[in-house]
């Protein structure tokens, strides 16, 4: 196992994930805060937000679940993970439902998202190997 947290590739991902989402979001909404998003009557701000907002809760989720021993709390962040890896396809699907133009950030947010699955699939599966030796 990869014992610098930063080098690990779903780490790192997590990362990008954050940095093109909160591009988009600024795109989007002419560069509110997530706050002003939150409480805007334009619902490409909301969801704009939204997505931020999940993106930004990955990394430390992920940190709980490489430093933990507790299988229970492990199992938990981990479906929290990917709960928010599915709210932000679902919103960048309501994004593009909803006429934004900026289509080719959004395809490029969910394929990172998709990347970020299938590595936080391997690597959780390895973390769950390798701490339960």
């Amino acid at each position: 196992m990869e014992s610098n947290f930063n080098q690990l590739k779903v780490y790192q991902k997590a990362q990008e994930i954050f940095k093109v989402s909160r591009a988009i979001a600024c795109i989007i909404s002419d560069n509110k805060n997530v706050m002003e998003m939150g409480i805007s009557n334009n619902y490409n701000y909301h969801f704009a937000g939204e997505i931020v907002s999940d993106s930004l809760r990955l990394v430390p989720s992920l940190a709980v679940v490489h430093n933990t021993s507790n299988s229970s709390l492990r199992l938990k962040r981990a479906n929290n993970i990917r709960k928010s890896a599915n709210r932000m396809l679902i919103k960048c699907r309501k994004l593009e439902f909803n006429g934004v133009k900026e289509t080719e950030f959004l395809n490029l947010l969910k394929s990172e998202i998709l990347q970020f699955e299938n590595l936080f699939t391997d690597w959780l599966n390895n973390l769950h190997y390798k701490k339960d030796e």
